[in-house]
């Protein structure tokens, strides 16, 4: 277990400093230790029953208490994995219920802020909040321009492991997706404020994630229609290249056509055909079905069917 306090900073508490006299405090911890060492709170069984099966984000709130799961997707170059954790909000506990040493990462960049005296642990959490999506423009960006680049590749040539590059982005944004919805919905949630434990000021700062967790989300809904644009053009180009090879076998048996007929009189092998007996007959037959290919090629060419 670690105890933070939360003052005008945060501060990590250490036991040989003596007793934690802020009023305020951030207590990181895992499950079990919050079920064996936090007593007397309401809905502590419920949040436990949460805590086993995180899948998602939400709040709940009650008569005097705020609690929750979040599970944050790890944003490296791809999506990979997600940190879970839940929360557990009174008047002047925040209580962070996982891993530690994803806990410690995900408060960490805190202890470098300063913060008014005023600042409730609600609005501490709305700041932690905050944080953990500050990078996440960068990596939806980072995601569209490689999605640009394989639109103009696809604009060169078809690739051949189109699928294989394309599809991760569709889990990615899918992923992000249903997070920012689910984020929207905790933040309204919390700044609904049905059990009024928040002050004005912190109802102010939930809406105001909420609305940047929105223009988030309208950003990856976006680039989802993007990608379905990308898989359209490939679908295209794909039934364009199909098309050009079937009209090209097309114009070959149009061609050729005239020669099967030639073919097929001077195969009855009837007895009174003058050609069959005449020296130059042959010759004559084969100069007709060079001269019929190049009528032909030159028509088929001028109405730009070749």
């Amino acid at each position: 277990m670690i105890v933070y306090s939360l003052d005008t900073m945060f501060r990590k508490w250490d036991e040989e400093t003596g007793p934690c006299n802020t009023a305020k405090q951030v207590i990181l911890l895992s499950p079990g230790e919050f079920e064996a060492t936090v007593h007397n709170v309401p809905h502590k069984k419920a949040l436990l029953l949460d805590i086993r099966q995180i899948a998602y984000c939400k709040a709940e709130l009650y008569g005097s208490c705020i609690l929750g799961t979040l599970s944050i997707p790890v944003k490296r170059v791809r999506i990979d994995g997600a940190m879970r954790l839940g929360f557990y909000m009174q008047e002047n506990r925040l209580y962070l219920i996982g891993e530690e040493e994803q806990l410690i990462h995900l408060v960490g960049r805190m202890r470098e802020n300063q913060f008014p005296k005023e600042l409730s642990v609600f609005g501490f959490f709305c700041c932690l909040l905050n944080s953990w999506v500050d990078n996440d423009f960068g990596f939806i960006q980072s995601c569209e321009n490689h999605l640009s680049e394989l639109e103009n590749k696809l604009l060169e040539q078809i690739p051949k492991q189109f699928y294989v590059w394309l599809l991760p982005y569709r889990r990615d944004l899918m992923t992000l997706h249903s997070y920012y919805y689910q984020l929207m919905n905790l933040a309204s949630t919390i700044c609904s404020n049905t059990n009024q434990m928040l002050p004005p000021d912190d109802c102010l700062s939930f809406e105001h994630f909420a609305s940047r967790v929105e223009r988030l989300w309208n950003h990856v809904e976006m680039l989802r229609e993007y990608t379905m644009q990308i898989r359209e053009m490939y679908l295209a180009q794909i039934n364009y290249s199909q098309s050009k090879a079937m009209n090209l076998l097309t114009v070959i048996s149009a061609i050729f056509l005239p020669l099967t007929l030639l073919v097929g009189w001077y195969g009855m092998n009837f007895s009174h055909m003058p050609e069959l007996s005449s020296p130059f007959g042959y010759p004559a037959i084969i100069l007709l079905a060079v001269v019929i290919v190049i009528v032909e090629i030159i028509i088929f060419h001028k109405k730009n069917l070749l």
